[in-house]
């Protein structure tokens, strides 16, 4: 079993730092997993912090801004996972929430 994490991210670049974090530190030992970050055409450093991410992390840069629904979908349309989950940019997860 694989699990895809699907991030939309316009802006908020330490939010997104932050949420990434939080998400590594919580996962299961031996989780199968991607982290697809879609980024909605954000104009603060966020493309230029993207592109130091390595795998597990994957990144999908729209030209524009197509919305949160479209960008979800882009990140969906992308992900290998069995099982899909899309969480904001602004979360802080916290140990067993998944």
């Amino acid at each position: 079993m694989q699990i895809s994490f699907i991030i939309p991210i316009y802006n908020g670049l330490s939010l997104t730092q932050a949420m990434l974090t939080s998400l590594r530190e919580t996962l299961p030992p031996g989780l199968k997993y991607e982290i697809i970050l879609v980024d909605d055409g954000s104009t603060d450093d966020t493309r230029a912090w993207l592109a130091t991410l390595t795998a597990p992390c994957r990144t999908i840069l729209n030209e524009k801004n197509l919305g949160f629904a479209r960008t979800c979908n882009r990140g969906a349309t992308a992900a290998k996972g069995e099982y899909i989950f899309f969480l904001n940019n602004d979360l802080i997860l916290l140990p067993h929430w998944l």
